[in-house]
């Protein structure tokens, strides 16, 4: 069992985290607006796509709207176990103006040029860091990337434990055991408070012992359990009413988390996001098929259905 979608959550958690920290930072000094500048130009995989243009004149229009809040995009990362791969990619991409929010996730297998060969995404990370990555999730969508997140597991569990917990209706019911990682997951199905082993179980989850057991979908049906989770989760911790949590939960996660948000940033979008409720809220997956090439498993992803996806629901 792979510890996919354990680190995304962390990454998340440092996100909202950061967001609340934000506020002490208003009362002191107000607000300020510019527009943020990607961090990265989208050459960084050495070819260029379809895509090179759009993102040139998205940048165009950011720096235009420089005296309004503008939509901003953060790449969400979760590192696996030896902190070389991205088990897990997203990018959210907020409108401050209307307090939304939209989520891309990018399966980990997915297929990328990297100079004269092909390698998976996830595979990015050790090459290149968060710029190469940002690069190459430009080159895909578009977007720029203003900020980053990225993560390792870190105190997941105590994070959840000290938010009180997330009630989620769990799926079906969810059964797995594997000693060699120590890992025992054992989720009845319904609507239930989920404390921090039993959320690490539930994002930790893709199938079961036996055959046939887990989501239909495959990795694709995890994502979309995830996203679920992410509405819950943001619904409702991301309020004043945890206000009070949020040093406790920053010594939590201070040695588990990078990050180029600064705190001047996290109170500029602060206000819209605390605004922000479930169905504020879309989840997407990047576009595509998985396929087997010369014993390979790759996900492939379909570019005219991605440019259309983003031109529809990104701003």
């Amino acid at each position: 069992m792979r510890n996919t979608g354990r680190l995304f959550i962390a990454s998340l958690f440092a996100l909202l985290v950061l967001f609340a920290n934000g506020m002490y930072f208003i009362r002191q000094t107000g607000m300020h607006r510019h527009s943020p500048e990607p961090i990265s130009d989208g050459s960084g995989t050495g070819y260029e796509t379809e895509s090179s243009a759009v993102s040139d004149e998205r940048a165009g229009e950011q720096t235009e709207a420089a005296d309004r809040m503008t939509p901003v995009n953060l790449m969400l990362l979760g590192l696996d176990g030896d902190e070389t791969r991205c088990d897990v990619i997203m990018l959210l991409n907020f409108d401050p103006e209307t307090s939304s929010l939209n989520i891309l996730s990018i399966a980990r297998d997915t297929r990328v040029r990297f100079g004269n060969v092909y390698k998976k995404i996830n595979s990015l990370y050790s090459k290149g860091g968060e710029t190469l990555l940002a690069d190459e999730i430009r080159n895909i969508t578009g977007l720029p990337v203003h900020y980053y997140i990225t993560a390792d597991f870190g105190g997941f569990r105590k994070i959840i434990d000290t938010l009180g917990g997330v009630e989620f209706d769990v799926p079906f019911r969810m059964k797995y055991d594997d000693p060699t990682q120590n890992l025992h997951i054992h989720l009845k199905k319904g609507k239930q408070v989920l404390d921090g082993k039993k959320a690490e179980q539930l994002v930790r989850y893709r199938k079961g012992n036996l055959r046939g057991q887990g989501y239909i979908e495959g990795d694709i049906g995890r994502i979309k359990m995830q996203q679920d989770f992410i509405r819950a989760l943001i619904d409702q911790k991301l309020n004043f009413q945890y206000l009070s949590k949020a040093d406790e939960i920053i010594a939590i996660i201070r040695d588990n988390v990078k990050t180029n948000i600064e705190t001047s940033d996290i109170a500029r979008y602060f206000p819209s996001a605390v605004r922000m409720g479930k169905e504020d809220i879309k989840t997407f997956v990047l576009p595509g098929e998985s396929h087997i090439i010369k014993d390979v498993w790759w996900y492939i992803h379909d570019r005219e259905q991605t440019a259309a996806l983003i031109s529809e629901n990104f701003k």
